[in-house]
């Protein structure tokens, strides 16, 4: 068996695992855009509270509604800040994700580059058999005249 087919299920894995690294990097961006989104949420929701909490002490509030208004407020900015490592822990998955899926990328190409180095090794031999048994056959012939 040629060398290069023998390394074909190598390549074959390595395009596997490649192709493994590049679905879970995708899943990884789906999942940092959604905590995004939710941050982004939280953020406008948060200034929609606070605007009506203007409003509303502007109308006059009672300290207990001053003090609820606040609390919520508070929970909205804890929230929020959870919220933001959330984001900062999903970027750094992504890097994570991208730098894996590119090392399985450049190991599958390597390894394609290899099965066509022997591939195209392994076509010079045998064209350059063929051109000896094709240069070989003329002078059999003319001896055995």
């Amino acid at each position: 068996m040629r060398s290069s087919k023998k390394l074909q299920p190598v390549a074959n894995l390595a395009k596997l695992n490649e192709r493994s690294a590049a679905k879970l990097h995708g899943s990884v961006l789906r999942e940092l855009q959604k905590q995004e989104n939710q941050l982004n949420e939280l953020i406008n929701y948060r200034n929609q509270y606070l605007d009506a909490f203007k409003t509303a002490s502007e109308a006059g509030l009672s300290a207990i509604q001053m003090q609820d208004y606040r609390i919520f407020l508070q929970r909205l900015d804890d929230a929020i800040e959870q919220q933001q490592q959330n984001v900062i822990n999903g970027r750094q998955n992504t890097q994570s994700s991208q730098a894996k899926w590119m090392d399985t990328r450049n190991q599958s190409k390597m390894i394609n580059k290899v099965v066509e180095n022997r591939q195209q090794l392994e076509n010079q031999k045998v064209e350059k058999r063929e051109q000896r048994e094709l240069e070989d056959r003329p002078h059999k012939g003319l001896k055995n005249r």
